[in-house]
């Protein structure tokens, strides 16, 4: 069905998508003009539901003039299925948007101008949008957000700045020390090649070594300027030192201003952090000290960087600065840092990714939390997050295998993305999660997990399972993983896997109570399953936990 029609003098864009029942929700769609020449006219459909993750959407993009036309985004990726047909006169083409959810903008291009920005809102199907979305966000942040962020994305949701004492912010001491990482190894490559430019300069010379003359030399010759002793030169006597152009290799160039300005905006953004901590308390000195200490490594940049001018504003970027080694990392990773400190001061909008991995990223640090809080063993954040190569993400530590000591002697084991390659089975196995017990004298167990932002609540699956649960393929990949990895370890004389199960988002209510359904039964029985988890409903995963500390 069509779900509206923006149209211009010049263009028409319609949008189409699936017949659904009447949606929770509302359509959310806004156009501006970017043209002076554009007055957009938006027509909605009255039936049209809200715009959702998972969901195949149809577009069509028309020239109303003859001209070119496109459709632009800052996620590219999301227009991969797009065509362009007719020179550029017609866009078509089919448009998904996995399972993001928020806020995004288009920007329709006329004659190769930008003509108009499209904003929607994309709503997420298989949580509460403001309460179970929202409450993964402020788990995540009690480690650090920057998991949930994706620089690039496209797709926003509001922030807002905390009000209350500078100690309601979480993580930012550690982040800010990973970006600056990132940053000096972009600056050690900046030094070792560094751009520089060519600029003429009028600076004292002897005639014979001056190589292109301009008008005001051959004036300052014919008027008896310079000084020096006199010399006959093409018959004219005049003195042999003159002022007189000569190119002059500098670093002073627009990349090298451009990077001085993000440093001392970056450094006097992380003093004026410092400043806010002016408590005598010993953990507010503590927070100021590291902040200092990142100042310092700022400023050792700033000593760094070859030598140029600062600005009082910043230079446009240039294509040198996006494309040179060293530079495009510090480009990003600035652009990066200018967003998450202005989040700080107000910005409030903060691109993040997709559910399915915001997911997959909370069940992880909700199991960290609940083995932590039964076992007594707090984790530092750097242990769990990694920096990307770029600089510009921050996520789980794959493969690193977490210690949990027991009382008992023996001791729990987690470890995220756990991967065998074909050289240990027939076909690569990676979970999501693997839970190992070992305890002294007796094999080891283990327990497949797999976060699965799927929910299948279909009449026939709730007839058949009594609860809203993963699709069966999903559980079907459970057996293999427990058949192969139960298999390898038992050939390795390293235990055996007792269950697999998933975790899906859930929580119990009118649809079914888990406890009674077949999903817990197959669990216990079967070895294969899954457990609801949601923030504020993790009770069914803490249960299971206490089983195997048992």
């Amino acid at each position: 069905m069509r779900y509206f029609t923006i149209e211009t003098d010049h263009v028409r864009l319609t949008w189409e998508g699936p017949l659904r029942q009447p949606s929770a929700f509302p359509l959310t769609v806004e156009v501006r003009a970017l043209d002076t020449g554009a007055e957009p006219t938006l027509h909605y459909a009255a039936e049209a539901p809200g715009l959702i993750e998972q969901t195949r959407y149809r577009l069509l993009l028309e020239s109303r003039d003859g001209r070119p036309v496109a459709l632009r985004h800052a996620n590219p990726a999301l227009l991969r299925d797009l065509h362009a047909l007719e020179g550029g006169r017609i866009w078509h083409g089919s448009l998904h948007f996995g399972t993001y959810a928020g806020h995004t903008a288009f920007i329709v291009w006329h004659d190769d101008r930008p003509h108009l920005r499209l904003e929607l809102e994309i709503f997420p199907t298989r949580l509460a949008y403001r309460a179970d979305y929202e409450a993964m966000l402020a788990d995540l942040e009690t480690w650090t957000v920057e998991p949930a962020l994706r620089f690039g994305s496209g797709v926003r949701q509001p922030g807002r700045v905390l009000a209350g004492p500078p100690d309601e912010l979480p993580g930012w001491i550690a982040r800010l020390a990973a970006v600056l990482d990132a940053l000096e190894v972009a600056f050690r490559r900046i030094a070792h090649r560094p751009l520089t430019e060519v600029r003429m300069s009028r600076c004292w010379q002897p005639l014979e070594a001056v190589r292109r003359p301009d008008a005001a030399l051959r004036r300052a010759m014919q008027t008896g300027g310079g000084q020096g002793p006199e010399v006959h030169l093409a018959g004219v006597r005049t003195h042999r030192l003159h002022r007189a152009p000569r190119a002059v290799l500098t670093t002073d160039t627009p990349e090298h201003r451009w990077l001085a300005w993000q440093l001392d905006h970056t450094l006097r953004q992380v003093q004026r952090l410092a400043d806010r901590l002016a408590r005598p308390d010993a953990f507010a000195r503590t927070r100021r000290q590291a902040l200092m200490e990142l100042a310092t490594r700022l400023e050792n940049l700033q000593q760094r960087l070859p030598a140029t001018t600062l600005p009082p504003i910043p230079p446009s970027p240039t294509p040198r600065l996006l494309r040179a080694e060293g530079y495009r990392q510090a480009y990003r990773i600035f652009q990066w840092l200018r967003r998450r400190l202005s989040l700080l001061g107000g910005l409030l909008s903060f691109e993040v990714g997709q559910i399915h991995t915001l997911y997959e990223y909370w069940c992880y640090l909700t199991l960290v939390r609940l083995l932590s809080r039964m076992t007594g063993r707090s984790l530092p954040p750097h242990r769990l997050f990694t920096l990307s190569d770029d600089g510009l993400q921050l996520r789980p530590v794959r493969g690193r295998p977490l210690s949990f000591p027991l009382s008992d002697g023996g001791r729990l084991r987690l470890v995220y993305n756990p991967r065998w390659s074909a050289r240990a089975l027939l076909v690569p196995q990676q979970p999501d999660l693997l839970l190992s017990r070992f305890r002294p004298g007796v094999p080891p167990v283990h327990y497949v997990l797999d976060a699965k932002y799927r929910l299948d609540a279909s009449p026939a699956y709730v007839r058949r399972y009594g609860v809203p649960g993963p699709p069966t393929d999903a559980l079907n990949d459970l057996h293999r993983y427990r058949d192969a990895l139960s298999s390898y370890f038992t050939r390795q004389g390293k235990g055996t896997v007792a269950q697999a199960l998933a975790l899906y988002p859930y929580r119990d209510g009118e649809a079914g109570c888990f406890a009674k359904s077949r999903l817990a039964r197959a669990l216990a029985e079967d070895g294969v399953g899954a457990l609801p988890l949601l923030p504020g409903a993790t009770e069914h995963l803490e249960h299971w936990l206490q089983q195997v500390l048992a």
